[in-house]
């Protein structure tokens, strides 16, 4: 497999951990074999296609662990009045012994009936290692999709291709950014040099769309032959006109990304907060907190989202898409469920 050699050859200048590398590797593994199956049929939109196909495949995996959080939610809700004479018990009563014996007993109240506080956390915290890994793919994708680790290396030979005396000049201040913006890391410690195809393959993963106008603007006829693989690294990597191997920015149509993941991720925490009214109850201890997460992680999301790969972001914004037709689905289905057994 031509990552395979990608991987050995070009270690990513910034690489996953012990833990996280392995769920990088098997992930790159999946998506390449997507991504394969879309470019086979067209070539335009398959980076972003595939991605919308690998999150529709990862919240089917996660699909268990999102019905027993419904489940256990849509419980809480119903079990809230029990829980709320729990606490008026104690109410008043401060002192350490009074607050661990109420403690004690909501959790022995939530362990009969079958819920946990910390349900709702779960599938976030199984999703962290997976954005993690995504981040390393999407930052590096030349390395885990050999098309487009291919196309690189096609873009990076016609590079050393050109006259010696005009590739450095035009080159020579990108490739000397990149070189200080990874000084400390060890692969560039030991050199960069414009005359190697591997170290140019890692600067063409850095350079952005207005940074190739003005390299091709530089080189003249000397640049024909890289348009028409410029050409088609454009075709591959833009979905919906933003590029999604690039951090999306501030700037328009890249903007669009971390706007769509804070308004999505605000969607999908508003809807889940009123569908769980115990998270609007002043008795509630972790109401509170609710209604502060419902608009610091919008913020935070797109904040990160701004910085970060723009796949990335798009698989954020997809993934909340799909949360909150789960969210919807399960409520009403749960709702309807309790209800019967309730009336008999």
């Amino acid at each position: 497999m031509f990552s395979s050699y990608l991987l050995e050859a070009l270690p990513s200048v910034r690489k996953p951990g012990m833990i996280i590398g392995p769920v990088a590797d098997l992930m790159g593994k999946v998506y390449n074999m997507l991504f394969d199956l879309l470019h086979s049929s067209s070539s335009a939109g398959s980076l972003g296609l595939a991605i919308i196909i690998f999150t529709l495949i990862v919240k089917i995996i996660l699909f268990p662990l999102m019905v027993k959080q419904q489940k256990s939610s849509f419980k809480m809700q119903m079990l809230q009045p029990e829980l709320n004479k729990i606490r008026k018990k104690y109410e008043g009563k401060t002192d350490q012994m009074s607050q661990q014996r109420m403690a004690f007993e909501m959790q022995e109240f939530q362990k009969k009936n079958g819920i946990s506080m910390l349900g709702g956390c779960l599938p976030m915290l199984i999703q962290l290692p997976i954005l993690y890994a995504l981040f390393y793919l999407f930052q590096n994708a030349y390395v885990y999709v050999d098309v487009i680790g291919q196309n690189y290396t096609d873009i990076a030979n016609a590079i050393v291709n050109i006259p010696v005396t005009l590739r450095m000049e035009v080159f020579q201040p990108f490739a000397q950014s990149f070189v200080d913006m990874y000084k400390n890391v060890d692969i560039i410690k030991d050199g960069f040099d414009m005359n190697n195809v591997n170290d140019v393959v890692m600067l063409i993963s850095q350079l952005k769309t207005e940074e190739w106008a003005t390299i091709m603007a530089n080189l003249g006829s000397a640049g024909d032959a890289l348009t028409p693989l410029l050409a088609t690294k454009n075709e591959i990597e833009t979905f919906l006109t933003i590029p999604l191997v690039s951090k999306a920015g501030l700037s328009f149509p890249g903007v669009i990304i971390p706007i769509a993941a804070g308004v999505t991720t605000w969607l999908q925490s508003k809807i889940m907060m009123m569908m769980n009214p115990q998270q609007n109850d002043p008795n509630n201890p972790a109401a509170a907190m609710s209604k502060s997460m419902l608009y610091m992680m919008p913020i935070m999301m797109g904040f990160f989202s701004i910085s970060m790969p723009a796949g990335l972001g798009l698989y954020w914004t997809i993934s909340n898409i799909f949360g909150i037709i789960q969210q919807v689905i399960l409520q009403k289905h749960y709702k309807k469920k309790f209800a019967e057994e309730a009336a008999q």
